[in-house]
């Protein structure tokens, strides 16, 4: 692979090309010199591999002929030093050391090119063998490979369910959510109907959609004809009545069991008797909100994730009531949508939005005891999450949180049960009520914002001045990791998450679980549970109960076991 980069288009861009991913049209790949031809039909392509045959009867690659130079020079010419002497840290500022490859990449390029192209085969061969029995290999090929597919092939989907497609899907709330549901559905040919309180809340969300696809008809992503069939798909009213003949209803609105309440009555009094009813809460139990719901058996969780447009996953909740028929139903609109479906048990936070919150939170308590603020981020990005703790709760939004907990204590006392306080809740009643800074919406949270500039709030640290003492980075990965991963055990034991699959690509593609793991339950695996479990014991004596190990862990350890999909 790398030969065929290099002696077309050099050193250089063969190391953007290759450590980047980069995707290249076939036009592209022609037009740079890396293929020969392209062909429409197996008949032209036959035709034109004669054609050059003839043309070159002398089998004789670029690199046999003599003279050959690699364009741009090889790995000793001035330019390429250059390049070569910056680009670890380049490539280190966005991996941060987490994935081998691209230390391989360079490796192999800069000795590659200095060698004959024989003893560079060699060199490419034993660096491509590296990178495949890497831990990180193993981890990704098994979650991003084989579990991904098992998912998508209907492992968690119930197999006496016929298949089935939605042909019109009513949206209730045209907010960011809502309007996001809208497009991705629209986009897979869908009818829908998008609904809100007043009408211009309704064209504001279908006009959501008009600015996704005149960004991409601006650059070549889609034709006029695409946009407008995609745009008439979908129909802004206020009136109930238009849900009538829809398959599925989705509920997108504020996250409050009251109004949740009133909307699916009103839906319910017009939407056929086998229509599905879903809600898109994020954390509110589903066998509640189904209370209120004439037939609970159709009434379904489904949890979208923000951006809809981007966000890969969705996280189906099956409540105490719900039938097969119905999460079948569910898991084939996700599917038909474009989307990879997570199947869950009915929990308070499910799975994605309660462990999440310990990634964010214990963020926040190292924030409380002392932990410069800076030193908390980089452990985040470090431990390869996609966004390190308090600038994440800064887009999830403080006041959001706090609604949560606020929620969530009430629930648990009315039930009779105790709230268990985190140490970080005190810093966000701080910080959102008590000062106004209520995340990035505002333009103020844990940091300033001026446009698309942040910068952490330089108060933090007279709130919460840094102690003496700063724990090592490896602490505060540790720390951010193990209880996420702890957590995930724990949804594992009580049935909230019903497959290792689920749990690890729900972590991935949920909140970004730090891919090179695997997911959250592949990183106990890797690790080895026995050493997890102590190194978590270790956690719960320097900072508290919560990084006690699961149960389930600790007989896991003991009966020498690992969590895998029968």
């Amino acid at each position: 692979m790398f030969c065929n980069f290099i002696v077309n288009i050099g050193i250089q861009k063969s190391f953007e090309l290759i450590t980047q991913g980069t995707e290249l049209s076939p036009a592209k790949a022609k037009g740079l010199g890396i293929v020969n031809e392209l062909a429409a039909t197996r008949e032209e392509l036959l035709q034109k591999a004669r054609d050059w045959c003839l043309a070159n009867p002398k089998p004789v690659q670029p690199w046999d002929a003599k003279g050959f130079r690699i364009p741009g020079g090889d790995s000793k010419s001035p330019s390429v030093v250059q390049m070569l002497a910056i680009a670890p840290s380049m490539a280190n500022a966005k991996a941060h050391g987490n994935y081998p490859a691209i230390t391989h990449i360079m490796s192999c390029l800069f000795e590659g090119c200095l060698l004959d192209i024989d003893n560079a085969l060699q060199v490419e061969s034993r660096y491509f063998a590296a990178c495949i029995v890497s831990q990180v290999s193993k981890n990704m090929i098994g979650t991003l490979w084989y579990q991904l597919n098992a998912i998508k092939k209907g492992q968690s989907r119930p197999a006496s369910q016929p298949q089935g497609k939605v042909k019109k899907v009513g949206i209730l709330g045209a907010g960011m959510m809502g309007a996001g549901i809208a497009y991705v559905s629209a986009k897979a040919g869908i009818d829908v109907v998008l609904l809100d309180t007043t009408q211009e809340n309704a064209d504001k969300g279908k006009a959501y959609s008009q600015g996704l696809l005149d960004k991409a008809l601006s650059r070549g992503r889609t034709t006029q004809e695409k946009r407008d069939a995609l745009l008439a798909r979908i129909q802004p009213t206020t009136r109930y009545e238009d849900l009538q003949g829809c398959d599925l209803v989705v509920e997108a609105v504020f996250e409050d069991r009251a109004i949740k309440a009133d909307c699916t009555k009103l839906a319910e009094a017009v939407i056929g008797e086998d229509a599905v009813f879903a809600s898109n809460t994020s954390t509110l139990p589903i066998t509640g909100l189904a209370q209120v719901s004439r037939r609970p058996a159709h009434f379904i969780g489904l949890h979208f994730f923000s951006p809809v447009d981007k966000m890969p996953l969705v996280e189906i909740i099956v409540g105490e009531k719900t039938s097969d028929a119905t999460l079948a139903r569910g898991f084939d609109y996700v599917l038909q949508i474009g989307k990879t479906p997570i199947v869950v048990n009915d929990s308070r936070g499910f799975y994605t939005s309660r462990v999440f919150a310990t990634y964010v939170m214990e963020g926040i308590a190292m924030l409380a005891e002392g932990v410069h603020p800076r030193s908390i981020e980089v452990a985040g990005v470090k431990a390869g999450m996609p966004m390190p703790p308090l600038a994440l709760q800064d887009e999830v939004s403080l006041s959001l949180s706090l609604h949560v907990s606020d929620q969530t204590r009430r629930d648990l006392e009315a039930d009779g049960k105790s709230y268990p306080t985190h140490p970080g809740e005190a810093v966000l009643r701080k910080l959102c009520a008590e000062m106004g800074r209520v995340g990035k919406k505002a333009g103020k949270g844990f940091y300033d914002y001026q446009g698309k500039e942040k910068s952490l709030w330089p108060e933090l640290t007279m709130l919460y001045p840094p102690r003496a003492d700063q724990p090592t980075q490896q602490e505060l990965v540790d720390r951010l990791m193990f209880i996420q991963a702890n957590e995930a055990a724990r949804c594992f034991e009580e049935n909230v998450v019903r497959s290792v699959a689920d749990a690890n690509i729900g972590s991935i593609f949920g909140w970004g679980f730090a891919p090179h793991q695997g997911g959250a339950l592949q990183f106990i695996n890797a690790m080895g549970v026995q050493r997890f479990v102590a190194r978590s014991r270790e956690l719960a004596q320097q900072h508290g109960a919560r990084f006690e190990p699961a149960a389930i862990l600790v007989r896991m350890a003991q009966e020498n076991r690992r969590f895998e999909d029968a």
